[in-house]
Protein backbone atom coordinates (compact mmCIF):
# COMPACT_ATOMS: atom_id res chain seq x y z
CA UNK A 1 0.00 0.00 0.00
CA UNK A 2 2.68 2.45 0.87
CA UNK A 3 4.70 1.89 -2.42
CA UNK A 4 1.34 2.18 -4.28
CA UNK A 5 1.03 5.59 -2.47
CA UNK A 6 4.26 6.36 -3.15
CA UNK A 7 3.86 5.86 -6.94
CA UNK A 8 0.50 8.16 -6.83
CA UNK A 9 2.44 11.20 -5.01
CA UNK A 10 5.37 10.47 -7.29
CA UNK A 11 2.90 10.91 -10.10
CA UNK A 12 1.03 14.23 -8.87
CA UNK A 13 4.38 16.02 -8.57
CA UNK A 14 5.60 15.32 -11.75
CA UNK A 15 2.33 16.15 -13.33
CA UNK A 16 2.04 19.56 -10.85
CA UNK A 17 6.25 20.22 -12.06
CA UNK A 18 5.01 19.81 -15.95
CA UNK A 19 2.28 22.12 -15.80
CA UNK A 20 4.25 24.71 -14.09
CA UNK A 21 7.19 24.41 -15.98
CA UNK A 22 4.81 25.66 -19.36
CA UNK A 23 2.75 28.15 -17.18
CA UNK A 24 6.02 29.61 -15.95
CA UNK A 25 9.13 28.71 -18.37
CA UNK A 26 7.58 26.99 -21.16
CA UNK A 27 5.28 29.63 -22.31
CA UNK A 28 8.24 32.34 -22.45
CA UNK A 29 10.17 29.67 -24.96
CA UNK A 30 7.64 28.95 -27.26
CA UNK A 31 6.58 32.69 -28.01
CA UNK A 32 10.46 33.60 -27.94
CA UNK A 33 11.20 30.52 -30.86
CA UNK A 34 7.94 31.53 -32.69
CA UNK A 35 8.97 35.21 -32.80
CA UNK A 36 12.23 34.96 -33.71
CA UNK A 37 11.36 32.47 -36.31
CA UNK A 38 9.03 35.83 -37.72
CA UNK A 39 11.20 38.05 -38.23
CA UNK A 40 9.33 40.91 -38.14
CA UNK A 41 9.77 44.22 -39.63
CA UNK A 42 9.66 46.68 -37.08
CA UNK A 43 6.69 48.70 -39.21
CA UNK A 44 4.72 45.74 -38.74
CA UNK A 45 0.93 45.81 -37.98
CA UNK A 46 -0.14 43.09 -35.89
CA UNK A 47 -3.29 42.06 -34.14
CA UNK A 48 -3.23 39.75 -30.71
CA UNK A 49 -6.46 37.74 -30.45
CA UNK A 50 -7.40 37.74 -27.00
CA UNK A 51 -4.79 39.08 -24.17
CA UNK A 52 -4.77 35.73 -22.42
CA UNK A 53 -0.79 35.48 -22.19
CA UNK A 54 0.42 38.16 -19.69
CA UNK A 55 3.34 39.59 -21.81
CA UNK A 56 3.17 39.12 -25.78
CA UNK A 57 1.25 42.52 -26.04
CA UNK A 58 4.17 44.81 -24.60
CA UNK A 59 6.93 42.45 -25.90
CA UNK A 60 5.70 42.67 -29.54
CA UNK A 61 4.82 46.69 -28.84
CA UNK A 62 8.88 46.83 -27.67
CA UNK A 63 9.63 44.89 -30.90
CA UNK A 64 8.25 47.41 -33.21
CA UNK A 65 8.68 51.62 -34.46
CA UNK A 66 5.88 53.68 -35.48
CA UNK A 67 4.49 52.99 -37.82
CA UNK A 68 3.99 49.87 -36.72
CA UNK A 69 1.47 48.96 -34.35
CA UNK A 70 -0.17 45.70 -32.08
CA UNK A 71 -3.30 46.15 -31.71
CA UNK A 72 -4.66 43.41 -28.97
CA UNK A 73 -8.49 42.49 -28.38
CA UNK A 74 -9.61 42.27 -25.21
CA UNK A 75 -12.31 39.56 -24.94
CA UNK A 76 -14.06 39.93 -22.18
CA UNK A 77 -11.73 40.59 -19.09
CA UNK A 78 -11.81 44.15 -17.11
CA UNK A 79 -8.30 43.06 -15.61
CA UNK A 80 -6.98 42.46 -18.15
CA UNK A 81 -7.28 45.44 -19.62
CA UNK A 82 -6.55 47.48 -16.36
CA UNK A 83 -3.25 45.96 -16.46
CA UNK A 84 -2.49 46.11 -20.09
CA UNK A 85 -3.22 49.71 -19.63
CA UNK A 86 -0.42 50.05 -16.80
CA UNK A 87 2.07 48.35 -19.15
CA UNK A 88 1.97 50.06 -21.46
CA UNK A 89 2.32 53.36 -20.13
CA UNK A 90 5.59 51.72 -17.70
CA UNK A 91 6.98 50.41 -21.40
CA UNK A 92 6.19 54.07 -22.65
CA UNK A 93 4.99 52.53 -25.84
CA UNK A 94 1.19 54.37 -25.97
CA UNK A 95 2.63 55.28 -29.73
CA UNK A 96 2.48 51.55 -30.55
CA UNK A 97 0.30 49.57 -28.71
CA UNK A 98 -3.75 49.82 -29.02
CA UNK A 99 -6.06 48.34 -27.23
CA UNK A 100 -9.87 47.38 -27.78
CA UNK A 101 -12.74 45.05 -26.83
CA UNK A 102 -14.24 42.75 -28.78
CA UNK A 103 -15.50 39.18 -29.93
CA UNK A 104 -13.70 36.59 -31.42
CA UNK A 105 -16.56 35.68 -33.83
CA UNK A 106 -16.69 39.68 -34.88
CA UNK A 107 -13.50 41.47 -34.31
CA UNK A 108 -13.85 45.10 -33.97
CA UNK A 109 -10.44 45.31 -36.81
CA UNK A 110 -10.42 46.82 -40.13
CA UNK A 111 -10.46 44.50 -43.32
CA UNK A 112 -7.11 43.59 -45.13
CA UNK A 113 -5.01 45.84 -42.37
CA UNK A 114 -2.49 43.45 -39.99
CA UNK A 115 0.36 41.81 -41.35
CA UNK A 116 0.36 39.24 -38.53
CA UNK A 117 -2.19 37.67 -36.75
CA UNK A 118 -1.44 36.22 -33.21
CA UNK A 119 -3.72 33.79 -31.10
CA UNK A 120 -2.13 32.85 -27.56
CA UNK A 121 -4.25 29.98 -26.39
CA UNK A 122 -7.42 31.69 -26.88
CA UNK A 123 -9.41 29.66 -29.98
CA UNK A 124 -9.92 26.68 -27.74
CA UNK A 125 -12.57 28.06 -25.66
CA UNK A 126 -14.59 29.77 -28.53
CA UNK A 127 -17.49 27.87 -27.77
CA UNK A 128 -19.46 26.66 -29.35
CA UNK A 129 -17.26 24.83 -31.17
CA UNK A 130 -18.97 25.69 -34.40
CA UNK A 131 -18.06 29.04 -33.68
CA UNK A 132 -14.23 28.33 -33.73
CA UNK A 133 -14.98 28.40 -37.81
CA UNK A 134 -16.04 31.52 -37.86
CA UNK A 135 -13.05 33.12 -35.20
CA UNK A 136 -10.70 31.45 -37.91
CA UNK A 137 -12.93 33.46 -40.63
CA UNK A 138 -12.74 36.87 -38.81
CA UNK A 139 -8.80 36.38 -38.37
CA UNK A 140 -8.29 36.11 -42.10
CA UNK A 141 -10.50 38.96 -43.20
CA UNK A 142 -8.90 41.65 -41.11
CA UNK A 143 -5.18 40.14 -42.35
CA UNK A 144 -3.45 41.27 -45.28
CA UNK A 145 -3.30 39.19 -48.32
CA UNK A 146 0.25 38.24 -47.80
CA UNK A 147 -0.26 37.92 -44.00
CA UNK A 148 0.74 35.69 -41.10
CA UNK A 149 -1.37 33.63 -39.01
CA UNK A 150 0.30 32.30 -35.82
CA UNK A 151 -2.27 30.32 -33.04
CA UNK A 152 -0.47 28.98 -30.32
CA UNK A 153 -2.90 26.69 -28.21
CA UNK A 154 -3.67 23.42 -27.07
CA UNK A 155 -6.31 20.88 -28.47
CA UNK A 156 -6.58 19.76 -31.76
CA UNK A 157 -5.07 22.46 -34.21
CA UNK A 158 -5.00 20.10 -37.57
CA UNK A 159 -9.09 20.91 -37.36
CA UNK A 160 -8.06 24.58 -38.52
CA UNK A 161 -5.96 23.04 -41.52
CA UNK A 162 -9.25 22.31 -44.13
CA UNK A 163 -10.67 25.74 -43.32
CA UNK A 164 -7.66 27.69 -43.43
CA UNK A 165 -7.06 25.84 -47.02
CA UNK A 166 -10.51 27.30 -47.99
CA UNK A 167 -9.74 30.44 -47.07
CA UNK A 168 -6.78 30.43 -49.31
CA UNK A 169 -3.99 29.51 -46.94
CA UNK A 170 -1.67 27.75 -48.50
CA UNK A 171 1.29 27.16 -46.24
CA UNK A 172 -0.08 25.85 -43.05
CA UNK A 173 2.33 24.27 -40.89
CA UNK A 174 1.60 22.82 -36.95
CA UNK A 175 4.72 22.69 -35.16
CA UNK A 176 5.19 20.53 -31.69
CA UNK A 177 6.24 22.61 -28.73
CA UNK A 178 7.42 19.51 -26.32
CA UNK A 179 7.67 19.01 -22.90
CA UNK A 180 7.87 23.34 -22.91
CA UNK A 181 4.25 22.89 -23.96
CA UNK A 182 2.98 19.76 -21.53
CA UNK A 183 0.22 21.18 -19.09
CA UNK A 184 0.50 18.85 -17.30
CA UNK A 185 1.51 15.63 -19.50
CA UNK A 186 1.41 14.87 -22.94
CA UNK A 187 -2.23 14.36 -22.73
CA UNK A 188 -2.70 17.87 -23.10
CA UNK A 189 -0.05 19.45 -24.87
CA UNK A 190 0.58 22.71 -26.47
CA UNK A 191 0.92 23.10 -30.32
CA UNK A 192 1.72 25.94 -32.99
CA UNK A 193 0.05 26.83 -36.09
CA UNK A 194 1.55 29.22 -38.50
CA UNK A 195 -0.57 29.98 -42.13
CA UNK A 196 0.71 31.85 -44.96
CA UNK A 197 -1.19 32.33 -47.99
Amino acid sequence: MKILLTIIVILILLVIVTYCNTLFRGRPLIWKQVLSQLKMPTDSQVAILGLNYAGLFIDIAKMLKAPGKVTGVNIGNDNVVKQEQQRIKDNQVADRAKLVDGSLVNLPLESRHYDYVFSAFTFHSVSPAINRGRAIQEAARIMKPEGTLVIVDFGDLQQYRPLLHRLGFQNVRIIPTGMDGWWGGPWLKTGILVAKR
